[in-house]
């Protein structure tokens, strides 16, 4: 009873002798228990309880009431306890949504993530204003991770783990899946030379003197070194340096009463062969820098002019107009054989392995030879031609191909002209209206150059691969170009060189070509 009375306020009771009568019990709580009640009951709460005392004649159903007391102060009502463990249910059940909701989202992973998207900001983490510039006050997680990784392997390196996980990674993203799950740039420069338009670039034209302004008549690349050989009418020669930017110029020769007409370098680059207006030839030797003078036999009157050498070096073959090919050891420099036919010549080309010969002339008709026997094999009309002015063979010996006097260029299947005497042409090619002077083919067959010297700017380049002709060459603004006379391809195709009928040297980078 004592325990009781010390945990209930008794300060309304009046006297001792009125212990019979009911009193007021006001319970004693916590702070925390009665800001509780205080929101359920805003007044205050009163019970009504009857104390035992001595004389009662049931004190267990006293003590049962003391304890019924004390349980509600507490444990409270069941009403209370129900309530209670209704409302922490719903809270569970709320919170095992939430956990669902989260678990569902994660489940669903995106197909690739965009770096360049990340929103995230980070704002002074440690070590913040050594990494990322004072100005900015927010950095992005994605760049704070790569500052971070940066710092770390710049101090130090790249542990040996992370390198075997990278090379790991770039074997996986060969799959599929790892193709189609990232973006990025996957073009590479291609191998093939494309059509539409070429990438050129126009570089510094070659100097020349007075002397040389000029109708040009060659212009020629070394087989091996970066020299460019230009001659013409001013009886000059000059031999320059090819370096895209100055292309200074190295040599430069005279001949005295002797108007050069052709040049070409030998096979091995060490002598140039020149012809002019006169019964003999002369060679200029680079490695011992001395001119020789080679006449061709006693009683020679004809005067020499066009020649051609075969790709392996050992011929030289004269043209002559009358019809007749004059052959000429390259070595020793004496005449071999003569050979006539029909009609006057005006263009021979070899097949690059140099045991055919081509010559045609004025009739339309072309003639094969055999170069070790001389002798005719095999003639075939050039398709619409009463005048074919030029020829030459691709590399890869796919095309033959013949420019006519009408101004067309006629593109054949080089098996075709060898098998019929009248084969038909793949390809018309109707870009230019005048006489085609030049046709020439590049070194890996892809790309063809032809001319006319009789209109200015009438020069063309070719696609072979699609037999299109390209839209941005010759440029509508290069004025320089004029009457284009003679042209030429370097040994890799790197380098396109023009000289036209000023004495000027112009020279175009081909950006595809990636050597001289």
């Amino acid at each position: 009873m004592v325990s009781l009375i010390e945990n209930i306020d008794t300060s309304n009771v009046d006297d001792a002798d009125d212990s019979d009568a009911p009193i007021e019990v006001t319970t004693k709580t916590s702070k925390d228990e009665k800001k509780k009640k205080k929101k359920k009951n805003k007044t205050k709460r009163h019970i009504q309880y009857t104390l035992a005392t001595e004389q009662d004649d049931h004190p267990n159903k006293k003590r049962i009431d003391e304890e019924s007391a004390l349980t509600h102060l507490v444990f409270g009502d069941d009403d209370d306890y129900l309530g209670e463990i209704t409302s922490k249910a719903e809270t569970h059940k709320r919170t095992d949504t939430i956990k669902t909701d989260i678990v569902t989202v994660e489940s669903k992973k995106p197909a690739w993530i965009d770096t360049e998207e990340v929103t995230e900001e980070i704002v002074r983490e440690p070590n913040f204003n050594q990494i990322c510039p004072r100005k900015r006050q927010k950095i992005t997680t994605g760049e704070y991770e790569k500052k971070l990784k940066f710092e770390y392997e710049r101090v130090m390196g790249r542990p040996a783990w992370a390198e075997k996980l990278l090379n790991k990674n770039n074997e996986e993203e060969d799959s599929d899946e790892e193709l189609f799950r990232r973006t990025g740039n996957y073009l590479t420069k291609s191998t093939v030379l494309r059509a539409g338009t070429i990438d050129c670039l126009r570089c510094a034209d070659f100097k020349h003197d007075v002397a040389h302004s000029k109708l040009l008549r060659s212009v020629e690349f070394h087989p091996s070194a970066r020299i460019l050989l230009t001659a013409g009418r001013s009886q000059y020669l000059n031999l320059y340096q090819v370096d895209g930017k100055k292309n200074e110029r190295i040599q430069s020769l005279f001949f005295e009463r002797f108007s050069i007409d052709t040049t070409h370098f030998t096979q091995d680059g060490n002598q140039v062969i020149v012809t002019g207006d006169r019964n003999f030839f002369k060679v200029y030797d680079m490695i011992e820098g001395k001119i020789m003078q080679i006449p061709m036999m006693r009683g020679f009157e004809e005067r020499l002019g066009k020649f051609e050498l075969s790709p392996d070096g050992s011929l030289i073959v004269f043209i002559n107009r009358n019809g007749q090919l004059h052959f000429v050891s390259a070595k020793s420099k004496e005449l071999i054989d003569t050979t006539q036919i029909s009609g006057n010549i005006n263009s021979i080309t070899f097949r690059h392995d140099s045991e055919l010969m081509f010559v045609a002339g004025d009739e339309g008709i072309v003639t094969v030879f055999d170069v070790r026997r001389r002798a005719a094999i095999h003639r075939f009309v050039d398709d619409g031609s009463f005048s074919t002015t030029s020829m030459c063979v691709s590399p890869n010996q796919q095309y033959f191909i013949t420019g006519q006097k009408s101004g067309i260029v006629n593109v054949y299947s080089y098996d075709d002209v060898l098998k019929s005497g009248e084969p038909k042409p793949i390809k018309y090619l109707k870009n230019l209206t005048t006489p085609i002077q030049n046709v020439k083919i590049n070194s890996s067959s892809e790309l063809l150059a032809i001319n006319s010297y009789h209109l200015s700017r009438a020069i063309r380049l070719v696609h072979m691969p699609t037999l299109t002709v390209y839209d941005n060459f010759p440029e509508f603004h290069d004025k320089k170009i004029q009457i284009v006379n003679t042209l030429d391809f370097s040994p890799n195709s790197g380098f396109l060189t023009m000289g036209n009928n000023n004495g000027k040297v112009l020279l175009y980078r081909l950006k595809h070509y990636t050597n001289y």
